[in-house]
């Protein structure tokens, strides 16, 4: 039996998984302000705002989903949220983390974030299991859909910083 899930639900799922677990793992508040589609075309990694963010660099990391519904949850997080979000988490001030320290904690925040997500699909039967997390650094990244596939970004503001998420569907449902 075939599930329709309303792209419309889809965005409400992936916003209010993403707004949980950054407040539940960071105790930080965290709101969406809006998406946008890259469906089909190449999405490279969120510009940093100099004049909010003095980031370097980002930290994106991914985990994927497999089931009735096949995707992938990003998440792209700007240095001075990783290491914000990190601190938070581990209990640890600034300089006693390290990037291998901050790329854990981003791969466990997208894999919460990705799970609960998942969940929701599941409670509307589509259930599917989780691939371990991905996480990279850089100043420039990419995501490439493939021609069947719906790509979205949502901007979350976390503070004065902005979090990105992407969702990749490989077959809506």
């Amino acid at each position: 039996m075939s599930v329709s899930v309303p792209v419309g639900k889809i965005h409400e799922f992936l916003s209010t998984s993403l707004v949980k677990v950054i407040d539940t793992m960071a105790s930080m508040q965290c709101e969406c302000k809006g998406h946008e589609s890259y469906s089909g075309k190449q999405a490279f990694s969120p510009k940093i705002d100099p004049a909010k963010d003095d980031s370097k660099r980002m930290f994106a990391s991914s985990v994927g989903f497999a089931g009735e519904i096949n995707g992938v949850c990003y998440l792209f997080m700007t240095e001075n949220f990783a290491y914000e979000a990190s601190g938070k988490i581990t209990g640890l001030d600034r300089e006693d983390l390290d990037d291998d320290v901050v790329r854990d904690v981003c791969g466990e925040l997208t894999n919460m974030f990705a799970g609960t997500f998942k969940n929701k699909l599941a409670d509307l039967g589509l259930p599917s299991t989780l691939t371990l997390p991905t996480v990279v650094q850089g100043k420039r990244m990419a995501i490439s859909t493939a021609g069947t596939a719906e790509q979205y970004r949502f901007t979350f503001e976390v503070g004065n910083l902005n979090i990105y998420a992407d969702l990749l569907l490989s077959q809506r449902l």
